[in-house]
């Protein structure tokens, strides 16, 4: 598992479903095999984050989450502000157990709405696409970077992006493309594989 996610919208609120999990697919439907249609459309790549969904203080251990994030306990540092934190239970749930001030950061009062996010940083990124059920149609899927709001450059996959730290992210584009003569296809079963290489943020 990464610490990557992929979002469908640029204030990362809108989390991408990841394997197994279709409660937020990115789906396209209606595409036309007998034309060979093309749907393409905007996705943001960032460390899985959310937002604190009301204040703490300084000694707070309990930290109230705007969404149910930070699932995989190999990756439990968790960064509001300059302050670490590290996840010590409540992964995958809205309230986590941390203890303060983790790796000589500052413990710190937050406000409500403030980013909480995977302390963690990503080089040598990839995407992909895997198909999890029925026929193999992962080759319809390719990726491209994104320039003005628009595509840019060659489509493929994999896709090599640029590398990311915590507090950034990056826009790309994917694409469905359905071959001519294809029944006409509603793709839901299409998941997006990123992988990268990561490093707790310093």
């Amino acid at each position: 598992m990464s610490v990557l996610r992929l979002y469908e919208d640029s204030d990362l609120t809108l989390l991408v479903s990841k394997d197994g999990d279709f409660t937020n697919p990115d789906d396209e439907d209606s595409l036309d095999g007998t034309n060979g249609d093309t749907a393409q459309k905007a996705l943001w790549a960032a460390v899985e984050q959310t937002t604190l969904s009301s204040d703490i203080d300084d000694s707070t251990q309990t930290v109230p989450l705007a969404a149910a994030r930070f699932a995989d306990t190999n990756y439990s540092v968790i960064i509001v502000g300059s302050e670490k934190m590290l996840i010590t239970s409540g992964h995958g749930t809205n309230s986590l157990t941390v203890t303060r001030g983790y790796n000589g950061t500052t413990p710190a009062s937050h406000s409500s709405g403030d980013p909480v996010q995977l302390a963690y940083e990503c080089s040598s990124i990839s995407i992909d696409c895997v198909d999890n059920e029925g026929s193999d149609e992962s080759d319809w899927v390719t990726y491209c970077d994104d320039d003005g709001g628009s595509p840019e450059g060659t489509w493929e996959a994999p896709h090599s992006m640029a590398n990311l730290n915590y507090d950034q992210s990056q826009k790309i584009w994917r694409r469905v493309v359905v071959p001519a003569s294809t029944p006409a296809a509603y793709k839901r079963d299409l998941v997006h594989r990123l992988s990268a290489t990561i490093n707790e943020t310093t």
